[in-house]
């Protein structure tokens, strides 16, 4: 009886459907236009579908997207199932009246693109709030609840606890590019109770090239001390960057590596 009951049970689960993977499509305050609720911050990862929606109609998923000020992020797609097509894929960031901002490259230069990414930097002192759209899946109306992929949020700011620009201490930074490609770096200084001294921008890093920055020949930071934040488009982990202060009078010497936010 126990082994005719556990046939049963297994018959009629390998003739079930495929699981849903996308519980946003299945609300009725859905990811499918512009009134999404679905809001990406550091460390969101989410596994999503294009399956088809009733009648038949091509899937869209939709996701708000919050920048904060003089911070920049990374957003990237893999995980693609292959009926998707990853190549023909749209992953757009948008302003808010649907305007495309961005379109997705891929997240390794060089590579077949099957994982893709976004990368920017809000150079504003307020909070951006955008779009970012998954859609145009190869298979359209035929996708299923087995064409997936992956979304992954990270924010790339980089942190320097300190720079001294003080009497005869001088603090230098190094910037490394660590990845395959130009990056845009904008280094912002602030002062120990938070007011912005300095944007300082860093256009076209190159690839693999260290860049040395004498804090001490910026005009704007002579007699200044505080900390520094660091904003690029080159995605987490490629800007390796620390700070060094120079103490002639003494020869010592104090180093101040760069932190991304961990997730």
């Amino acid at each position: 009886m126990r082994k005719t009951l556990l046939y049963a049970v297994l018959g009629a689960s390998f003739c079930a459907g495929p699981a849903h993977a996308d519980v946003w499509d299945l609300q009725t305050d859905n990811d499918n236009t512009l009134d999404t609720d679905n809001e990406l911050v550091h460390g969101t990862t989410q596994t999503h579908d294009l399956g088809a929606l009733p009648g038949p109609l091509a899937d869209e998923d939709w996701y708000r997207m919050p920048s904060k000020p003089y911070a920049s992020y990374e957003l990237i797609v893999d995980g693609v199932s292959g009926d998707l097509g990853v190549k023909v894929l749209e992953f757009a960031r948008l302003a808010l009246d649907g305007t495309i901002l961005q379109n997705g490259a891929p997240a390794v230069a060089g590579s077949g693109g099957y994982a893709r990414a976004l990368r920017w930097a809000n150079s504003t002192s307020s909070t951006v709030t955008e779009f970012v759209r998954v859609s145009g899946g190869m298979c359209g109306t035929a996708c299923g609840a087995d064409d997936v992929y992956s979304i992954r949020a990270r924010e790339t700011t980089v942190s320097l606890s300190r720079f001294n620009a003080v009497g005869s201490q001088a603090t230098v930074l190094l910037t490394q590019n660590v990845s395959e490609r130009p990056v845009n770096v904008t280094y912002y200084f602030w002062s120990a109770t938070g007011a912005l001294l300095k944007a300082v921008p860093l256009a076209n890093h190159p690839p693999k090239a260290l860049d040395v920055l004498n804090v001490g020949a910026i005009p704007e930071l002579a007699g200044q001390s505080g900390h520094v934040t660091v904003a690029h488009d080159g995605g987490y982990g490629v800007v390796n960057i620390k700070a060094v202060a120079l103490e002639p009078t003494t020869g010592f010497s104090f180093d101040t590596p760069g932190t991304y936010i961990p997730y």
